[in-house]
């Protein structure tokens, strides 16, 4: 059943209720707790929130919502297993989407209902009112873009109204990279130069050892002293013509190893947007993932991928690494340690929980 009125003031002030407000949330009263704890970060913000705690007994509970959603800059749905299920939770997200003002974010471990799984949501599930969580940062991020204020700059926008076009990255920021190319580059083709290199020489090292069994001695060098030159018995020993054996044996051969020539991957100096920045180094263990949603495992698991330089081909992928510094891609693909391919595999049967 949809939450009722109550007569205190927790959050709000009295002129809220008639005026301008920064931020509606919209809830389901069995998540009252998560929710105070929501609204009071958001207030910590410096933002004017407003939820149905605020609402007096005299008033239309209808026209008070209609009102405020119509006023908000921008309006945050909590959506769980109650408010997925509630008819008046649908309607807010519905006014709020059609207002391009909405700000989804999730507990419990679900997903928004259709049609509002199409946009894109924050996972606060396993936030306590840390200031680095990621979700958390979202919801900050999404605020700023809506309301007007200064967002953490090392989080990501969750959402932003159709009409507006993408913020391109400062000129100044992607004319650094090409130094960085550029010794990479060089870097590269001296790598692959010396393997061919290697390769050639051992190739022609086995075949000058490879002698027939029955080939007459040659003459002897002018290094090689008469002692040590070959007798008439020895050129006509069936034997195969092998020098003898010696720590200085020109004919030693060289074993034939071609070398493993690998791009350098980009020098990660940052961890900003990371949520597991030691996932190239250590297993993830499930406990980790298991109250992670969708959006932030996937996240999680191409991090892996962009710390190596991955040129990702999902333009939203590649979007939100390309406003971290850290983040300079140099290949279509890349080469993954075994820590790091067995967590790409793990975080992906996570995201197969969601039938993504």
């Amino acid at each position: 059943m949809r939450r009722q009125p109550v007569e205190h003031y927790r959050l709000g002030q009295l002129d809220q209720l008639t005026g301008m407000v920064d931020v509606f949330i919209s809830y389901s009263r069995t998540d009252i707790d998560a929710v105070t704890q929501l609204a009071e970060a958001v207030e910590a913000e410096g933002y004017d929130v407003w939820w149905d705690a605020d609402l007096p007994p005299h008033l239309s509970y209808g026209d008070v919502i209609t009102d405020k959603i119509g006023m908000a800059k921008a309006a945050i749905v909590v959506w769980s297993k109650d408010s997925a299920a509630s008819q008046w939770v649908r309607a807010e997200a519905d006014m709020a989407r059609n207002q391009s003002k909405l700000v989804q974010t999730a507990i419990d471990n679900v997903m928004p209902p259709l049609p509002f799984n199409q946009i894109q949501f924050a996972e606060l599930g396993n936030w306590r009112g840390e200031a680095d969580h990621p979700g958390w940062r979202k919801v900050k991020a999404s605020l700023s873009d809506l309301v007007g204020r200064p967002a953490d700059p090392t989080a990501a926008p969750l959402h932003r109204a159709p009409a507006r076009e993408p913020v391109a990255p400062p000129p100044a920021a992607k004319a650094s990279k090409w130094p960085l190319y550029a010794g990479i580059a060089i870097a590269v083709a001296a790598l692959l130069f010396t393997g061919r290199t290697i390769l050639r020489e051992n190739r022609e090292d086995r075949v000058e050892t490879r002698a027939p069994q029955a080939q007459p001695a040659a003459p002897a060098q002018p290094a090689v002293t008469p002692a040590a030159a070959p007798s008439a018995t020895f050129a006509n020993n069936p034997q195969p013509a092998v020098p003898p054996p010696g720590p200085a044996s020109p004919a030693a051969p060289v074993p034939l190893a071609a070398p493993t020539v690998a791009e350098p991957p980009p020098v990660v100096t940052s961890t900003q947007g990371m949520v597991f920045p030691d996932s190239s180094r250590r297993l993830l263990r499930p406990a980790e993932l298991a109250n992670l949603g969708p959006a932030t495992l996937a996240i999680a698991r191409n991090e892996i991928f962009a710390r190596k330089g991955r040129r990702f081909v999902r333009a939203d992928v590649r979007a939100y690494f390309e406003q971290f510094d850290w983040y300079h891609p140099v290949a279509d693909e890349v080469q993954l340690n075994r820590i790091e391919r067995q967590n790409v595999e793990m975080l992906q049967r996570a995201e197969g929980r969601f039938g993504g």
